[in-house]
């Protein structure tokens, strides 16, 4: 069986949309009298849309960003429907078993929010050849800030060699139903729900045992999107990278991986990348940033994201090297993957004439907490230290 693989009927003006929608088409592709309200422009300043926005996939061409609101943008490239779930984790790498706990909006966020499998995968082998220049092989202890549903981490595990192999000894996130999704399908991840701003670090270690080699995380970015209103640091969410440079002063690992929106390069009246840097350097780290393209990597999608890396040694950290592109090169890289040709192989999806409110429950009815820990332990949480 193919989990989260499922849409509805659709009918009226909606499915005459899809009709009229060529590959590739938009919402200006289709006549006049089909367009969105919202997005045919009015008055004498021609003011307005396109706030409706609707695209037909294609088969060759890798798609947009993959965001939490795909459930009515993407159409399949040949039928006249939105693409379902599962579709949308094939465009984001996920393997086909690879379950989506909770409800039809839950389920969307965590396949929105993920790291492309294949670019954390491309961002792992340069961490292995990193650990490799310093002499460290065998098991590799990550520990997953901010994990979702998984996906950096997944490209970690796959990106492991007879050398070298990491392995997630901690995963936390706040998003119960990420949590959910990572106990059905990893739960040797050792994943607690929790969050960031109220426990330490020493919490994490008392946990694996030792001092992670690797931490890997993705403070929350909607503050910093370009497709969001770039808030940044007026967001409580906008600041949670320091939580997590906190949290990698306790755990001083060899290197970490901090993935965020590209938009955090271009928020005005904010000095969010000097602010990393300089938070990461009082620490004792050395830091560099890139920014990549998943398709470059193999991902049917052309999601670009900023990746941090922060060393304890000289940072000598290579960033991968691009395997695709978009046309033929002199570089042998191949070509782009085709949205439509990663989910090609997939059956026709579940019809319903609604999409029940769960699309899979949970293995357990709870799951372990930071909280938990620090009653049982005695830890001092972050709000006791605040009050003490």
């Amino acid at each position: 069986m193919i989990h989260n693989h499922i849409t509805r009927e659709y009918t009226g003006i909606v499915l005459e949309r899809m009709k009229y929608l060529p590959s590739g088409g938009r919402m200006g592709d289709l006549p006049s009298h089909l367009q969105h309200e919202s997005f045919v422009r009015v008055g004498a300043k021609n003011t307005g849309g396109p706030n409706m926005r609707l695209l037909r996939l294609e088969m060759d061409k890798p798609s947009l960003t993959v965001t939490a609101y795909i459930s009515n943008k993407f159409v399949h490239p040949s039928e006249n429907r939105y693409i379902t779930p599962r579709e949308a984790a094939c465009l984001q790498d996920f393997p086909d078993d690879w379950a989506f706990v909770g409800g039809l909006g839950e389920v969307h966020h965590q396949i929105g929010n993920a790291v492309p499998v294949k670019l954390a995968k491309a961002i792992a082998q340069s961490v292995a050849s990193f650990l490799s220049n310093l002499g460290i092989y065998g098991e590799i202890p990550v520990a997953s800030y901010f994990c979702g549903a998984g996906g950096l981490d997944l490209g970690f595990e796959q990106a492991s060699s007879e050398k070298l192999s990491f392995k997630t000894t901690f995963a936390t996130d706040i998003d119960t139903s990420c949590g959910y999704t990572i106990e059905l399908n990893r739960p040797n991840w050792n994943f607690f729900l929790g969050d960031i701003t109220s426990f330490l670090g020493d919490i994490v270690l008392q946990q694996i045992g030792e001092n992670p080699i690797v931490v890997i995380g993705g403070p929350p970015c909607q503050t910093f999107s370009v497709a969001g209103k770039q808030q940044a640091t007026k967001d409580p969410l906008g600041t949670l990278y320091r939580n997590y440079i906190e949290h990698i002063s306790i755990l001083k690992p060899e290197i970490v991986i901090m993935e965020n929106v590209y938009g955090l390069k271009q928020v005005k009246r904010s000095n969010v990348l000097k602010e990393i840097y300089h938070s990461f350097e009082k620490i004792g780290y050395q830091v560099k940033h890139e920014e990549l393209v998943a398709a470059d990597f193999g991902t049917p999608q052309l999601r670009r994201r900023l990746i941090f890396v922060a060393t304890k040694e000289k940072n000598n950290f290579i960033f991968p090297i691009p395997t695709h592109s978009e046309r033929i090169n002199i570089l042998g890289e191949q070509l782009y993957e085709g949205a439509g040709k990663s989910f090609v192989h997939l059956p026709k999806p579940l019809v319903y004439s609604k999409i029940p409110k769960k699309l899979m429950e949970p293995i357990s009815t709870s799951l372990r907490s930071i909280n938990s820990l620090i009653s049982s332990n005695r830890f001092i949480s972050i709000d006791e230290l605040r009050t003490g």
